[in-house]
């Protein structure tokens, strides 16, 4: 959350709930709610209760916002990227039958880019492949993409999309 959604919902959640400080004398409270008596004056503070659901945003999971993108493919290689919001981990989810994604890639987790290459493929070779983001840092959510496709290139060929 941006600072500016921070004091938003602070002054929000502020501003939803009774609060009430006064001197000398007792004042009439919801049923929710408790107070303290100060130890000088007989004053008392109104304490607020305890939020019964998080406040968030949309915005505090995990997004996949760029990609996946098939950077580099050759006849037994390829390299997919994808970008997220949040550092979080990287599996890519491939297989050259589109119902059965049964081979897994992935890089380290806690990156904002992430990269993976695909090695030993067969060539000429259409591939099904889902990107997946997970444990999004902070969130602990998941995000994954649709599944796409690519091609690898005839044996012996290396060259480089453009």
């Amino acid at each position: 959350m941006n600072s500016i959604e921070t004091a938003l919902a602070f002054v929000l959640v502020l501003g939803s709930w009774p609060f009430t400080w006064t001197a000398g004398q007792e004042t009439t409270r919801p049923t929710n709610q408790t107070s303290m008596q100060a130890p000088a004056g007989g004053r008392s503070v109104q304490q607020l209760p305890v939020p019964v659901t998080p406040i968030g945003t949309a915005s505090d999971v995990v997004q996949i916002t760029n990609g996946p993108i098939v950077e580099n493919v050759t006849d037994t290689t390829a390299e997919i990227a994808w970008s997220t919001n949040v550092n979080s981990g990287t599996t890519l989810h491939y297989g050259s039958d589109p119902s059965q994604l049964d081979q897994t890639a992935g890089m380290p987790w806690g990156g904002l880019t992430h990269r993976v290459t695909l090695k030993d493929l067969r060539p000429n070779t259409t591939y099904y492949f889902k990107a997946e983001s997970g444990q999004g840092q902070g969130t602990g959510t998941l995000a994954e993409t649709g599944q796409s496709t690519f091609q690898t290139k005839a044996a012996g060929t290396t060259s480089q999309l453009k």
